[in-house]
């Protein structure tokens, strides 16, 4: 199809989309990509190679005996790039973008290949149980890798980054290859709820512009299971009717249905932020609610990171506990343990049980799932928060790890002091500034999310919101003007 001949928005069509927000396919080059055959795949093939080659850059290296762990993670360009970069920057896509990293991640395109590979050799795959959807497994595999980081200082070890990259290779080619309607996404990816928790109210949105093409559609390609196996203009792969969607969560901006579209009715809309029209959901399922909390721990222990006399305050009792037992060489698993189960079940009781206290819920359990999906909002406001910390402070090491990618030459001339650091990007004052901005955001983005989700409840939440802010807001302040 070329350009000329892409769908245009009708004026009542246009209508809709001012209720829905831009559409930005009315703009033809953007039109012209989301029809593109190559779309995504291309992308994603470009992208794999680069996975393949970090994985076997980093294979067997570790850090030297003479450089610290923590400066030679900025040093090696692996783990400078996964973990100093690649974080950061995909933390920040989810909570403006969406699933928009999903369009083009690498993992899907193995995962799409290996499932046509076992459909051809005639594998009975199965679909997805009803565990597996629910995001139980995810919950576990996110809760390893934090644990990882923690315990064995996954991030700070190539070699373990290396294994890291194979394992999420080989978990991509075993999910397709036996299971069948992009199930690595929909059950075994360890970030998928993280992006549909952060980006369920992303500024990018597949919608149908007007109801009335989709209702009077006879062929309803973008469902039709037949078109589900097609490599291009599929139906949704992730089983997702684009005429009634409602929400981002599970979208991953792939295009298929734009490309499906018979009528030329789908839009990828340009919004506000947690746009008004989408759904909202007053309780949140078990998964979702142990990863929130899960999240929030690993999001409050990367804050304490940036201000080293607040970490040793928070970290103090884990640590007498490994020196206690005598357990001091695995300090870090003890942390882990603290940061991501011990601590949020704390934070989490004394949030909720003012919620039962001002009778916004009956128990417990029942006010830590009505917190999950608004609270989260914040929690990945703070974690942008982090992210700009993080990165202003990893990335001026990239021309270095470029011109010595092992880092190991680059990271004892910097141990030894014969090399100068290179500077941070932005003052710390500047990113605490910044932060406090985003936190601000992230709290009246929750306070908003708390209305639209609980109706009149929402005042027993406020304060729950007010207490979670103030005390990022109290870490964020530090960075840059209590160190």
């Amino acid at each position: 199809m070329s350009v000329s001949e892409l769908p245009v928005a009708r004026s009542d069509e246009i209508d809709r989309g001012r209720f829905q927000g831009y559409d930005l396919l009315r703009l033809r080059p953007v039109a012209a990509l989301m029809h593109w055959a190559g779309f995504p795949y291309v992308f994603q093939a470009i992208l794999l190679v680069v996975f393949v080659g970090l994985a076997l850059l980093a294979w067997g290296l570790y850090p030297p005996a003479d450089v610290p762990g923590r400066l030679y993670a900025k040093t090696n360009l692996v783990t400078l790039l996964v973990w100093g970069l690649w974080w950061p920057v995909m933390v920040w896509v989810a909570v403006l973008l969406g699933r928009a990293w999903c369009a083009i991640c690498p993992l899907e395109l193995l995962a799409n290949g290996t499932e046509r590979l076992g459909r051809r050799l005639g594998v009975r795959q199965r679909v997805l149980g009803k565990w597996l959807r629910s995001g139980a497994l995810i919950v576990v595999l996110y809760a390893l890798i934090q644990m990882s980081v923690q315990g064995v200082d996954l991030h700070r070890h190539p070699a373990y980054t290396s294994l890291f990259l194979w394992g999420l290779l080989a978990m991509a080619a075993f999910a397709g290859f036996f299971f069948k309607d992009r199930a690595f996404c929909r059950g075994f990816c360890p970030v998928g709820l993280l992006l549909g928790t952060y980006g369920r109210g992303g500024m990018l949105a597949m919608r149908p512009v007007a109801d009335e093409p989709c209702a009077a559609c006879p062929d309803r390609d973008c469902v039709r299971g037949g078109n589900r196996t097609r490599l291009d203009a599929r139906s949704c792969p992730s089983l997702l009717n684009p005429a009634r969607l409602k929400g981002s969560s599970d979208c991953l901006v792939c295009g298929q249905c734009v490309k499906a579209c018979s009528p030329g009715n789908m839009g990828l809309f340009l919004r506000p932020l947690f746009h008004r029209a989408d759904a909202r959901e007053s309780i949140a399922s078990w998964p979702v609610t142990l990863f929130v909390m899960l999240v929030s721990g690993f999001v409050v222990i990367q804050m304490f990171s940036e201000w080293p006399a607040a970490q040793q305050i928070f970290l103090w009792l884990p640590n007498q506990v490994a020196t206690g037992l005598g357990w001091t060489s695995h300090t870090g698993w003890i942390r882990g343990v603290w940061a991501l189960i011990v601590a949020p079940t704390v934070l989490w009781t004394l949030l909720g049980g003012m919620v039962v206290l001002t009778r916004g819920a009956s128990h417990l359990a029942e006010a830590w799932r009505r917190m999950a999906i608004p609270l989260v909002v914040l929690i990945a406001f703070a974690h942008m928060a982090k992210g700009i910390a993080k990165f202003v402070t990893w990335a001026g090491f990239l021309p270095m790890a470029v011109a010595d990618p092992a880092g190991v030459e680059s990271g004892r001339m910097l141990a030894a002091k014969t090399l100068a650091s290179p500077p941070d990007l932005l003052p710390m004052t500047v990113v605490s500034m910044v932060s406090i901005v985003l936190v601000l955001a992230g709290t009246y983005f929750t306070l908003r999310e708390f209305r639209l989700a609980q109706g009149a409840a929402h005042r027993s939440y406020q304060w729950p919101t007010l207490v979670l802010a103030s005390g990022l807001l109290f870490l964020v302040f530090g960075w840059g003007f209590l160190q």
